[in-house]
């Protein structure tokens, strides 16, 4: 099955990942975090959120498309601040969820997530 890696000038490039890889009708984004992290969690989830909304589009889909997130938070205190964020952005039927408490790669990163959405229209 043929695969995409999802780009364009407005998603972050990583030497060692591609921001998302479509195979199939399956988009599947890679764990995104914060850029400024002075921010509190709710800060960090907003902008999280907003790019892998960005990403999503590059690939044709949207976050209503979304159907499984996994996110992976720093401290337990900090889930109700990214709960609130996360029903922001999926306010009606939201997609199947995995909440971690773990440590991150970076220092003040206070949460990663990563998300798989279902392409609608079926091109691939």
């Amino acid at each position: 099955m043929p695969r995409t890696v999802i780009t364009n000038p407005d998603i972050v490039k990583s030497p060692l990942f591609s921001p998302a890889v479509q195979v199939g009708p399956l988009v599947y984004v890679s764990g995104s975090g914060p850029s400024d992290l002075s921010k509190d969690c709710r800060g960090q989830a907003e902008e999280v959120f907003q790019y892998i909304s960005k990403v999503l589009a590059a690939a044709g889909s949207s976050m209503r498309d979304v159907i499984k997130i996994q996110a992976f938070v720093t401290k337990p205190e900090d889930y109700p601040a990214y709960n609130e964020v996360r029903r922001k952005y999926f306010p009606e039927e939201p997609p199947a969820s995995t909440t971690v408490v773990s440590g991150l790669l970076l220092p003040g990163m206070l949460l990663e997530v990563e998300a798989v959405a279902y392409k609608p229209d079926g091109k691939w």
